[in-house]
């Protein structure tokens, strides 16, 4: 069973890439377990077909010590993927991290990531890597290939450098940095900073995903790029995607080198 964790600034777009490349497995003939760790738990919108998410917070809450079950938190989504969301607390109450830590947690006790049951897991997890339970993935090697994705901007790429740091704090747990995903704001901007950083922290650019309308409008319908536009080329992207991180021997991977914040700003400014 493989494991991918898509990582990126709040806001990035890698809840709508996460997705597609989920449903791009499913349909692929993959077994798909996709996994929203946000308390917005809007990861599954457009892979869950009436739109309406339980999470795992609600059932912790709803339910008795002891009568949790796996069947209670999975949702059934489109081509077959089974799908959860963490939750978490409504916004400026709780700490929205240790939701994600407490679904990880209840996924062991009950066993919900069984690998007779998935080919892949597929987990969506809010950027913030400084908080310990965003980071919960990766400290308990739930997800051992992450993908961090990120635009042609600065704060973006300052996300994506700290959460390289945060690969690099859990090497020991398997997990490598399978590369970069440019999901670009603007299709005519110079994209020769985000290579050099790509070169310099020691990992690749995966895919580069232009800047499209269609992506909004799916989004309005509840719809993946994949169902809403399947010819469209970005939804031929992320199924080349998809089989390229399926296809990635970790092996392969260097261990990442993040960059100081002035040598990032340097670099961002051309001047790296």
């Amino acid at each position: 069973m493989q494991k991918l964790a898509f990582y990126g600034k709040g806001g990035i777009g890698k809840s709508t890439i996460a997705a597609g490349v989920s449903m791009a497995l499913a349909r692929d003939g993959k077994r798909v377990l996709h996994v929203g760790c946000d308390p917005k738990h809007d990861s599954t919108l457009a892979l869950v077909p009436d739109g309406k998410i339980t999470t795992v917070i609600d059932q912790i809450f709803s339910k008795k010590t002891g009568e949790l079950r796996r069947e209670h938190l999975i949702m059934k989504g489109k081509h077959g993927i089974e799908c959860v969301e963490s939750g978490g607390p409504e916004a400026g109450v709780g700490c929205g991290g240790r939701a994600v830590s407490r679904m990880l947690e209840i996924f062991e006790e009950i066993g919900v990531v069984d690998e007779s049951l998935y080919d892949v897991v597929v987990f969506d997890v809010l950027g913030d890597v400084v908080c310990g339970g965003f980071a919960a993935p990766l400290r308990s090697a739930f997800a051992p290939k992450v993908v961090i994705v990120l635009s042609e901007e600065l704060a973006a790429t300052y996300a994506a450098n700290n959460i390289a740091k945060g690969v690099k704090h859990y090497l020991d747990n398997d997990v490598c940095l399978a590369g970069l995903v440019l999901n670009l704001r603007d299709n005519s901007a110079d994209i020769t900073p985000i290579q050099k950083f790509a070169d310099q922290i020691k990992t690749c650019i995966l895919a580069t995903i232009p800047r499209d309308k269609l992506v909004q409008q799916a989004e309005l319908e509840g719809e993946s790029i994949l169902q809403h536009a399947p010819d469209s080329q970005t939804a031929g992207i992320i199924c080349e995607l998809s089989r390229k991180l399926i296809a990635l021997d970790p092996a392969t991977c260097l261990d990442p080198e993040p960059l100081e914040l002035m040598d990032l700003r340097q670099l961002m400014h051309g001047k790296g």
